[in-house]
């Protein structure tokens, strides 16, 4: 098929926008009916092209990724809105199933807590009844009052906040917060990742 200069024009500022963002000629080829040499030649002698080393795989941002595919989008949909190839967004899944599973929301996003926070637990800690037969101010977290603490610390993790860092600004060792939670059975399981099944390229 010979195209006219105009589509050639078209062809190149097309191929160079998606192999920018991760697509190989061959897989931009197959959308124009040409071959993927063909597209490279057209494209490199239009526009400046970076060549990705050879076997880099490209990929999106593993976040925001894992946010939108839970969330319902498609591959197509998320790569649209992320300005990248649909197998950008493929390998960020597959990057996401190899890592391991956590039981923040998203690492990245871990933070401390504020000193508000950290008040308002002590306060509830505070409405705990006193403990039996222990030191003078130690509460009884088992209580009532010791599940509504458990579940603001809940809360808390489950905004990113690590448990191990909330105990610690609690005044507590590493694992209270831990303890705390597998008391009123309100410990956070690993998130499960989700990702695509391979599929074979032909």
């Amino acid at each position: 098929m010979k195209l006219t200069p105009a589509e050639r024009d078209q062809l190149a500022a097309d191929a160079a926008a998606r192999y920018r963002t991760g697509e190989t000629w061959a897989q931009i080829a197959a959308d124009h009916g040409v071959t993927g040499d063909y597209v490279r030649r057209t494209t490199i002698a239009r526009h400046e092209i970076t060549y990705r080393r050879w076997g880099q795989q490209p990929v999106a941002d593993v976040d925001t990724v894992l946010r939108r595919r839970e969330d319902g989008q498609t591959l197509d949909q998320i790569a649209e809105a992320l300005g990248c190839s649909r197998q950008a967004v493929r390998t960020a899944l597959e990057s996401a199933k190899r890592a391991p599973a956590t039981r923040y929301p998203r690492l990245s996003r871990r933070r401390p807590p504020t000193d508000d926070e950290v008040a308002e637990l002590h306060r509830l800690y505070m409405k705990c009844p006193q403990e039996p037969r222990s030191r003078e101010g130690s509460r009884a977290v088992r209580s009532p009052e010791g599940r509504v603490l458990a579940e603001a610390c809940r809360e808390l993790v489950a905004e990113g906040i690590p448990m191990a860092t909330l105990s610690r600004a609690l005044g507590r060792g590493p694992t209270w917060v831990h303890w705390l939670l597998s008391v009123h059975d309100l410990r956070p399981d690993p998130r499960p990742v989700h990702t695509t099944t391979r599929r074979t390229r032909t």
